[in-house]
């Protein structure tokens, strides 16, 4: 989600960054057993972007941002602009392996882009998307740069910004516009211009690099790269609420900047002076109440440099972030402005959000949520906010769901388009009593509680709620995949409400499984405004005053939070995402924590992302992104949002039908009822459900069983009695 647009004259919220990531299987469609590749099998995966080969002219404006890196005052050396700018906190010392050297000065770390600089239309590890290679991340997880904390004796931490056995290009500047549709400067972008739901396609190559070719074609498939960026112009710009909120308060600079383009440039269009607008008035609305000074050099009739020395203003030098790795608050190397510590950066903008437009639907839910975060169609004409009906808000930011329900609008990166917001999902979900909950409590019913036939789905605020941070705090697990040791989520639902509330069912829901806005520092104002993080580690001073580091279960120490850590707090990272073991039985969960700490905990569930199963196959592989999870709705081409990654699904499909997760016909030889011929000689065979779950507790190392021994550590259970426990 590219806050503020793609244009980063005047801030950045957060950097451009997209990464493709595959997995190549070779199949066991001849009846042996399919086996995960690597470079070691002589092969390398290729990649490219379907008609969008380019970012910076007239789809981005990043590399052409001038932003003062050295700190000299100037703008004169060949990286000073944004794209370099904003990774400066990361370093390696030598590779991309996380290699610490036994004399670590910091004057032998390489700064990412200030002695690494990254390359035009690149990431920040080098791939451009233009094309190239897929780099490999083997077993211990790839592209390992490092950081520094907020605790001066904790330097050098690793960030594992990819897990294991993943071929991936990280950190792509991708736009959601393509090559062939993209014409004049980035002025004349409309909102009909926006494709969000981009096609990756990724080719398997022999040791000569040449493709691979079976049954007369390239072995190649495609993946969905979703790009877009949030609303923010129709609050901020215009006649929008913020816009004449601004004005009241007599701030003009966004009309300003607003006159500027239309008079000086007869070929933009109106939403992107209106995208300068807003990024002026939201300056400007900082300035006045923070007491900083962004716009004091602002030049309303400059033709370049608007914001003079300041330069563009990079969110992160005083918000602390872990999205991009920066712990430190304010970030070092920050130039231009005056920095201080400030809250987090997720935390600052939801709490004003919900504090100054709190937007309650009818039953209560933020429409915000969707009403801010990317809602873009890939069917032009439903990319208007004037004329599409399913729209949060209208073009003035009016919310639309204020007398109905906000599940029943579209468009964007969530509602009505995955699996827990498409009203077509079939059973069985595999649900634990936290998801049977959801499930009768939220999804089956409507606005005013009442009981529907076709389901609306969870909201944002449903998972992102401080009844998933609550079940990851209580978590101390002796083995994930069985869901075994002491967890909340396993349990009877009078006993989880008697652990988070008391035995109160009422704020069990309206404050931490089903929140409500509360203008009156509520359960959503707290869960931003308030969090305090989960123990990241416990410490104890040993012998010289040295800080010696226990796991955050240890007998003995003192806590230390991931707030005393990162000036990110746990946002972004396990503490603070939901997972899918809070709603689903074991072993339907995801991998344990502690492999790519801080990212994650032992002890702990992994975020989804990280996380493997049968045949350290990743989860995202069958099942797509957390935000895209098969089905997504399908309801003919002109009534879907997001066409791509439904095609990509029927890509795995045996029969070229069904859009679902994909089953174990993608790889394996199966029978006529789907199971794997491997499991002829076991209950399993029969039994397509009961396989399906044997394959999700198979974890890292499983895969080199024997199907007897196989067999023997998972001794089979009927799909019926699994289905029963994990739905009805």
């Amino acid at each position: 989600m590219h806050c503020g647009g793609f244009d980063v004259s005047y801030c950045c919220v957060i950097p451009p960054y997209n990464s493709i990531q595959a997995q190549a299987i070779k199949s066991g469609k001849d009846g042996g057993v399919p086996r995960m590749l690597s470079p070691d099998d002589g092969i390398s995966l290729s990649y490219s972007i379907l008609d969008n080969s380019y970012s910076e002219g007239n789809k981005m404006k990043y590399w052409l941002v001038a932003k003062d890196i050295g700190g000299n005052g100037k703008m004169d050396e060949p990286g000073d602009n944004m794209a370099n700018y904003v990774w400066t906190h990361l370093f390696i010392y030598k590779d991309l392996e996380g290699t610490v050297p036994e004399d670590w000065r910091t004057t032998k770390r390489l700064r990412v882009g200030k002695d690494i600089q990254v390359p035009i239309d690149s990431g920040p590890t080098g791939k451009s998307i233009s094309g190239g290679n897929l780099s490999y991340s083997g077993d211990k997880g790839g592209s390992k740069v490092l950081t520094d904390s907020l605790i001066p004796e904790v330097k050098n931490v690793t960030l594992t910004l990819t897990s294991s056995y993943i071929w991936d290009a990280l950190g792509l500047p991708l736009t959601a516009f393509n090559d062939s549709r993209r014409k004049g400067t980035i002025r004349t972008v409309t909102n009909s211009d926006f494709q969000p739901y981009q096609r990756a396609v990724v080719e398997l190559r022999d040791r000569t690099g040449s493709p691979v070719i079976a049954g007369g074609k390239k072995v190649a498939f495609f993946g969905t790269n979703p790009v877009d960026f949030p609303n923010c112009h129709v609050c901020h710009s215009g006649n929008g609420r913020a816009a004449k909120l601004s004005r009241k308060e007599g701030l003009t600079y966004l009309d300003k900047e607003y006159g500027y383009w239309k008079k000086n440039y007869p070929d933009i269009s109106d939403f992107m002076a209106r995208q300068s607008q807003t990024t002026i008035g939201i300056l400007d609305l900082h300035d006045r109440r923070t007491g900083t000074t962004f716009l004091k050099e602002y030049n309303q009739d400059a033709s370049s440099n608007r914001l003079g020395s300041v330069g563009s203003v990079y969110c992160a030098d005083c918000h602390g972030d872990n999205i991009s790795g920066n712990l430190q608050s304010p970030r070092p190397g920050a130039t231009g402005y005056k920095v201080v510590r400030a809250r987090q950066l997720s935390e600052v903008i939801h709490e004003v959000h919900h504090r100054v437009v709190p937007m309650p639907d009818k039953a209560g839910r933020p429409q915000n949520c969707q009403a801010c975060h990317p809602s873009h169609w890939q069917i032009q004409e439903m990319n208007d906010p004037a004329s599409n009906p399913f729209g949060v808000v209208d073009e003035e930011g009016n919310p639309r769901f204020s007398d109905s329900d906000v599940r029943t609008s579209g468009g964007g990166c969530y509602l009505r388009r995955d699996a827990h917001t498409n009203p077509g999902v079939k059973p069985p979900f595999f649900l634990n009593e936290i998801g049977k909950w959801y499930l009768k409590e939220v999804s089956m019913k409507d606005e005013t509680g009442r009981a529907v036939p076709e389901m609306r789905g969870m909201y944002c605020s449903n998972c992102h709620s401080p009844l998933s941070q609550e079940l990851y705090r209580q978590d101390n697990l002796s083995d994930a995949a069985s869901q075994t040791g002491v967890t909340l989520t396993n349990r009877p639902m009078a006993e989880i409400i008697k652990a988070t509330t008391w035995g109160d069912i009422k704020k069990f829901k309206e404050s931490f499984a089903d929140p409500i806005v509360d203008t009156d520092d509520g359960a959503l104002l707290t869960y931003y405004s308030k969090h305090t993080g989960v123990a990241l580690v416990r410490a104890i001073k040993g012998k010289g005053g040295k800080l010696k580091l226990l796991p955050w279960n240890a007998g003995e120490g003192e806590a230390v939070s991931y707030d005393a850590v990162s000036a990110g707090k746990d946002w972004w990272l396990s503490g603070s995402e939901p997972h899918c073991a809070d709603c689903h039985i074991a072993p339907f969960v995801e991998s344990e924590g502690g492999k790519y700490f801080p990212i994650d905990q032992p002890n702990k569930y992994s975020l989804y992302r990280y996380s493997k199963a049968h045949g350290n196959i990743a989860c995202q592989s069958c099942h797509e992104s957390i935000h895209g999870l098969y089905p997504v709705r399908y309801e003919g081409s002109k009534g879907t949002v997001d066409l791509t990654t439904h095609e990509q699904a029927l890509q795995f499909s045996p029969d070229g039908k069904y859009a679902g997760p994909v089953t174990c016909g993608a790889c394996h030889r199966t029978n006529s009822k789907g199971v794997p011929v491997q499991l002829k000689d076991s209950g399993y065979y029969k039994d397509y459900w009961a396989a399906v779950t044997l394959v999700h507790f198979m974890r890292e190392g499983d895969q080199k069983l024997a199907v007897t021994e196989l067999i023997r550590k998972f001794p089979y259970e009927r799909s019926s009695d699994i289905v029963a426990r994990g739905w009805k």
